[in-house]
């Protein structure tokens, strides 16, 4: 059975100054309905992850939020106007998709549409319905955009047909799915645009410090992108990124150093090194309060006033430490050594050294085969009587071999690189985990004080049920790290990065 045609067009500049439904009376009898007007305020994280989901979440009500998913289904959830992470919404099946969704980010408002619909319906002589419509007047911002929809009915079509032809000199364009997206879309909302700021266009035969330059020159700009969200104070993925991608370009500058000017270095290292640093405590502070719930399960009731104490006194410390770091990051300072760092980045490549002239590829491969055999020996010596630092040293080359094969993934054998860099991801967990342990254990400790009772016995308790978990996370490692370094996993490194042959990059 042939489906009966509905359509829906865009109007032009022509019909946002005419009564489109007066131009087809001549031939129809119009009815139609009082138009009933809407509001709605979109909101997406900052990174676009239920817009890249196609996933949307509007407010429909002062308290009503509604996330539609990409088939169109509708979950409702209640929350305060002001609600910004999923925890702040009803329970509900909106409220465990946002958790999946954005995890830790905040939704904030996006684009604000206002609605005004008109549904009406078209009769012939016999005063028949024979055709419906909606038209649909969008407002964001100043600029008004008009929408068309005409519905056939069975036996009927043919009236649908000439309505079409009346109203033919006032549409622009055929929409072919209409419906809130299209009308998100057809916004040019700039909440939704990619985050990247820099494009980079790397290839194996460019010279080793042009590739780190234009690499550097994208990071220090990706981490630009953050720092009005740490000050803004918005949620705390925007200090973990900035702090990431600072991360990574120190990482960078240092294992390519060999291609880059002294003068450089110079200029990078200790500016890099300072914005990092200032930022530590803070992190630390969001990571501790963000594992309250984890924390508070480990320890029976009788110790929660200690734990009160505890979350109180790190929300205190977490408010002046936040303070802290926005001035820094609004600072001159700040700016200056950021506005340095990009200057130095931004002059042309000198090529003094011999590393520098060499093309990026051979560089790199070379660079990771070396790396992973210095971790090979460094894991040799590792038993279940190694100090935690000999740990932690071997977490952070696993962190910095994946950052160098990330830098330059376009140029590395995608399939087999990307077998690799799975493992390595298992093993980082793995690692992570015993590490976190011991920071944990370290940082609470930091916080006993004999003249707070109540508090050092909940510090005492966590302590101690963190210690055990540690111990239990041992064997772990252990077992992770033989999995890891294996016959075959050498072999795959050095077929994958010993040599540079034609067609690597394929």
């Amino acid at each position: 059975m042939n489906s009966l045609p509905e359509n829906t067009w865009e109007l032009n500049e022509v019909a946002k100054n005419t009564d489109i439904l007066a131009e087809i009376s001549s031939e129809f009898d119009i009815e139609a309905c009082p138009g009933t007007t809407s509001k709605l305020q979109f909101y997406d994280d900052f990174d676009s992850h239920l817009w890249k989901a196609n996933y949307l979440l509007c407010q429909v009500d002062k308290q009503q939020f509604r996330l539609i998913d990409p088939f169109d289904s509708i979950d409702e959830a209640s929350a305060s106007s002001d609600a910004r992470f999923w925890w702040e919404f009803s329970e509900s099946q909106a409220k465990d998709k946002l958790q999946s969704l954005v995890g830790l980010r905040a939704v904030l408002p996006i684009a604000s549409i206002d609605l005004l619909e008109t549904d009406f319906s078209l009769r012939n002589g016999d005063q028949k319905i024979v055709v419906k419509g909606r038209l649909t007047q969008t407002m964001v911002g100043n600029k008004i955009s008009l929408y068309l929809t005409l519905q056939a009915l069975r036996g009927y079509t043919k009236y649908y047909t000439r309505a079409e032809q009346l109203l033919k000199p006032f549409i622009k364009a055929e929409i072919s799915h209409f419906g809130l997206r299209f009308l998100l879309m057809n916004q040019d909302i700039q909440a939704l645009e990619p985050k990247q700021s820099t494009l980079l266009f790397l290839t194996e035969d460019m010279r080793t410090e042009q590739a780190v330059r234009a690499i550097a020159i994208a990071m220090l700009d990706q981490t630009k992108l953050y720092v009005g969200g740490v000050i803004a104070d918005t949620d705390t993925e925007f200090l973990h990124q900035f702090r990431v991608n600072v991360r990574k370009l120190r990482s960078l500058i240092s294992l390519l150093k060999k291609a880059l000017p002294a003068s450089m270095l110079d200029t990078l290292k200790p500016r890099l090194t300072s914005i990092a640093s200032k930022t530590n405590k803070l992190r630390d502070l969001d990571v501790f309060i963000l594992t309250q719930d984890s924390y508070r399960a480990m320890l029976p009731a009788n110790f929660e006033s200690g734990l009160n104490e505890l979350y109180r006194l790190i929300e205190k410390q977490r408010k002046q430490e936040k303070n802290k770091v926005a001035r820094y990051l609004s600072s001159t300072e700040y700016r200056s050594d950021a506005a340095a760092c990009a200057e130095e980045l931004s002059q042309g490549s000198t090529f003094q050294t011999p590393m520098a002239s060499k093309p990026v590829l051979q560089v790199v491969k070379k660079l990771l085969l070396k790396r992973y055999h210095k971790m090979l020996a460094m894991n040799a010596v590792i038993n279940n009587q190694s100090a935690d630092e000999k740990i932690h040293e071997l977490r952070i080359e696993f962190k910095k071999l994946r950052y160098l094969i990330e830098f330059f993934v376009d140029l590395l054998p995608k399939k087999r690189t990307g077998r690799i860099v799975s493992e390595i991801k298992k093993i980082q967990t793995v690692l992570g985990d015993y590490n976190d342990y011991c920071i944990q254990i370290e940082f609470l400790n930091s916080y006993i004080d004999d003249t707070r009772i109540e508090l050092s016995k909940a510090l005492s308790g966590l302590i101690a049920i963190l210690y055990q978990k540690k111990t239990e996370e041992r064997p772990k490692v252990e077992g992770a790290l033989a999995d890891f370094f294996t016959e075959n996993m050498t072999i795959e490194f050095d077929l994958v990065f010993g040599a540079v042959e034609p067609g690597d990059s394929e």
